[in-house]
């Protein structure tokens, strides 16, 4: 390519003067301040790990439908998959620092039939021929912009491995949420149906004392009601028991297993203790917030990318052609070339500099992003800690209340078969009782979900010190083999 006289000089002229115009863009440094202690830090315990916190309440059951939830639930595999198209981005992106080219061929055979004289057949010539190209190219990332589309791409894949971890946190903390609440469904079941067998018996007495003329119709028809309100209430209870454990088989990847196979025992055991952690430790254990961290980093890259672009791009090309002809005339025949390009957005600055500004302005929301993601682990993490430490005195208050209740309604029913109570004060104690037993048992139900909600909150569930990474094969699921699950 002929060269014009004096055009290199303007070239070099060109691209320096490019280079000083390019604007520098800085992105606002992110206000993370946080205290150095949560207002309702919890006392400290010797384990503070919470890469597994579901082992921490020493039930088989929970440990065992949490492992299977990380294998079967859709929302985990669909996480993995998101994670997996994140690596193929990735490799595609940093794939641009290498070299390009593609290697082409061809073929042809010619046959040709000529008549002349008395050759009545006439007379052939047949020739074939063979070509061999190749033409690479290779960007000279003379300014550091292919590198930093890299540095991009594997800001946006860590965000993505972190974005897998968190679903996956989630659905641990899901998964133990609603077994609690099914328990505590469970225990409400049994107590509805020691309320329906008191009140069936009260019923039985009331009867045979107004058979005999000792109680009134009308209090009969009193107890009869409560009786009816008590079945009703027991069947409500039920229903909700049945719907809670399909919703917990769902959350298991098992959404085809019946509600029978699902044992649920009435049982609300203690809560562990919350290890105490520092807020600081957010930053290093919340996986959305190390998400949005990586969110930044991307969002520095594409700012240099596109800063980078109003840079001139040097390239290198080569072209080589080999080919053979066989026939009348026989040879091989070989051309190479190699040439260096430059190329200056010159007429597209203005849409490159409007470029620049919208990179600029996403990354600024990514920097309020992360700010906003600190701000809410840590509300999360201190509501969290404080609702842990207000069910200690609470659930002690409320045993002591329900006990106490149950006492006064055991001594009400038995003044009332000796004829020393009436009726009203035992229905007023047996209802000063359920109302006692109903606020305990929601409230060791909420304690334990409460525990749970703090292990979300202060990012457990995941191991930080492992590579932001997924494995390369997803868990498989695996298809239920007894009717009885955990």
């Amino acid at each position: 390519m002929p060269h014009l006289p004096g055009s290199r000089p303007l070239s070099l002229f060109l691209g320096v003067l490019l280079c000083g115009c390019a604007p520098s863009v800085k992105l606002a440094r992110p206000n993370i301040s946080l205290p150095e202690r949560f207002e309702a830090a919890p006392a400290a315990v010797a384990d503070e790990k919470l890469d597994r916190w579901w082992e921490r309440f020493s039930d088989p059951q929970l440990s065992a439908l949490v492992e299977q939830a990380l294998a079967q639930n859709t929302d985990a595999r669909s996480a993995y998959f998101r994670l997996r198209e994140a690596r193929a981005i990735r490799d595609q992106s940093l794939s641009q620092r290498l070299p390009t080219g593609a290697i082409s061929g061809s073929a042809q055979l010619q046959n040709g039939r000529q008549l002349s004289g008395v050759d009545l057949f006439g007379s052939t010539a047949q020739s074939d021929s063979q070509s061999l190209a190749f033409s690479p190219s290779w960007e000279i990332d003379l300014f550091g912009r292919l590198g930093a589309i890299g540095e991009g791409a594997r800001a946006t894949y860590v965000a993505a491995a972190y974005d897998y971890h968190a679903a996956r946190l989630s659905l641990a903390a899901d998964v133990a949420s609603a077994l609690f609440e099914a328990r505590g469904l469970a225990v409400q079941r049994d107590d509805a149906q020691e309320g329906l067998r008191i009140a069936r018996d009260l019923a039985r007495a009331s009867k045979l004392g107004r058979d005999r003329g000792l109680i009134a119709a009308s209090e009969t028809a009193r107890l009869e009601g409560d009786e009816a309100t008590a079945q009703a209430e027991l069947t409500r209870i039920e229903t909700a028991l049945r719907n809670a454990k399909r919703s917990l088989l769902v959350l298991i990847g098992s959404p085809d297993a019946p509600t029978s196979s699902l044992a649920i025992d009435a049982r609300l055991d203690t809560p562990p203790q919350v290890p105490a952690l520092m807020p600081a430790m957010l930053l290093a254990r919340r996986p959305d917030i190390l998400a949005a961290e990586a969110r930044v980093a991307a969002a520095t890259s594409a700012v240099k990318v596109d800063r980078l672009a109003l840079f001139p791009r040097f390239t290198l090309q080569g072209n080589g052609n080999i080919s053979r002809t066989a026939g009348p005339a026989v040879g091989i025949s070989s051309i190479w070339s190699i040439a260096a390009g430059l190329s200056l957005p010159v007429l597209d600055r203005t849409r490159l500099m409007a470029q620049l500004r919208a990179t600029q302005a996403q990354g600024e929301r990514a920097v309020v992003g992360y700010e906003a993601a600190v701000q809410a682990g840590f509300r999360d993490a201190d509501i969290a800690l404080a609702l842990v430490a207000a069910d200690r005195a609470r659930l002690a208050d409320l045993s002591l209340a329900e006990e106490r209740a149950r006492f006064a309604f055991d001594a009400g029913r038995k003044g009332f078969a000796a004829g020393l109570t009436d009726l009203t004060t035992l229905l007023q104690s047996e209802q000063t009782w359920r109302a006692a037993r109903r606020a305990l048992t929601n409230a060791r139900t909420q304690a334990l979900t409460n525990v749970v909600g703090a292990f979300r909150a202060l990012g457990g569930g995941w191991n930080p010190d492992d590579p932001a990474t997924a494995p390369e094969q997803p868990a498989v699921a695996l298809p239920i083999q007894s009717k009885e699950l955990p």
